[in-house]
């Protein structure tokens, strides 16, 4: 048996022969750098199907690390990537849509959102970011938000940030986690070398994964004390994030960010903060897991309960001297 249908195209149980197929389909917002590569992973996981999601072309500029070559350059960078993808690996049913998601009908937005089990959101737009979250909310469905960091004092790209929310409160979405990441540096999602992005796509794309699947065994990076990976490559560790990675080599930093003081506006959670992260050389890079206030009592609480103890046993006390 050669795997090959009379069309041409490889049947299924060849493709996955030594790797079992990962079904789930995913929305991708961005189909730059980050996009773009997460896009190609996911299909040769089993993903399908697939849907990006972008207004650009792509430029001369783009193409030290980008997925698609000179041939697409003047091209829709959606359409292209979807062709390419479509062509190299015929299993995905992947389309491409050169539209900006700021831009389609709030309807239609949410329609969109709702036909996939992963909603991905990897633009160079917070503004965009922030949208697709609110649309993710609105339609319950998990959303994940890869990018690296962007800041004169470190290298390009040298951090990668993947934040993941899920639906219905269980985690802070991605506008709780906004004064946090404002605090610590510039995310953005196309920026950076290209050997540096795929790192981010790898990780990232196994959390997509496992969003898809909770309860696969291979899930095991949805911890419930976890929401956010930050990774450091193969590169020398620049002076602004040697706090967090201390030395030169690939490590990475599973964190949880807190919920606000204050409800956010799109999701409305509140819970008790954590340390907020501040820059490097200043205090942790990153924020640092502890109890929440709902998880210990208010000291209110605790002086009540002593109160109630001391006196219950000075009653007892007092009755037994009284026998």
């Amino acid at each position: 048996m050669t795997g090959q249908r009379a069309d041409g195209r490889w049947t299924e149980n060849r493709v996955w022969a030594r790797h079992p197929r990962r079904s789930g389909s995913a929305l991708i917002v961005g189909a730059g750098a980050v996009g773009g590569f997460l896009a190609e992973e996911l299909a040769r996981i089993g993903f399908s199907p697939l849907c990006l999601v972008d207004p650009d072309t792509l430029a001369v500029e783009n193409l030290v690390r980008h997925p698609l070559g000179a041939r697409a350059v003047g091209r829709p960078k959606a359409t292209a990537l979807a062709e390419s993808i479509g062509r190299d690996f015929p299993p995905c049913a992947i389309t491409g849509l050169d539209r900006d998601f700021l831009a389609i009908p709030e309807g239609e937005q949410r329609a969109l959102v709702a036909a996939f089990d992963v909603v991905v959101a990897a633009t160079d737009s917070i503004a965009c970011q922030r949208h697709v979250n609110r649309v993710a909310l609105a339609a319950g469905v998990p959303a994940v938000y890869p990018a690296v960091w962007v800041d004169r004092r470190i290298r390009d790209a040298e951090v990668g940030e993947i934040l993941w929310v899920l639906p219905g409160g269980r985690t802070p979405c991605y506008e709780c986690a906004a004064a946090f990441r404002e605090s610590a540096s510039d995310a953005q999602a196309a920026r950076g070398a290209r050997v540096d992005i795929q790192l981010v796509v790898l990780a990232t794309a196994q959390i997509v994964r496992a969003l898809a699947h909770p309860d696969d065994e291979g899930s095991v990076s949805l911890d419930p004390q976890t929401n956010a990976v930050y990774l450091h490559g193969l590169t020398p560790t620049s002076p602004a994030v040697r706090a967090a990675f201390p030395t030169s080599g690939l490590s990475s930093r599973n964190v949880r960010v807190s919920f606000p003081a204050r409800p956010c506006p799109a999701c409305h959670g509140r819970r008790a903060p954590l340390a907020p992260g501040t820059l490097p050389g200043q205090e942790p890079i990153l924020p640092v897991d502890g109890e929440s206030e709902l998880q210990r009592p208010p000291l209110t609480v605790i002086a009540v309960i002593a109160l109630f103890v001391l006196t219950f046993f000075v009653a007892t006390v007092v009755h037994a001297g009284a026998g």
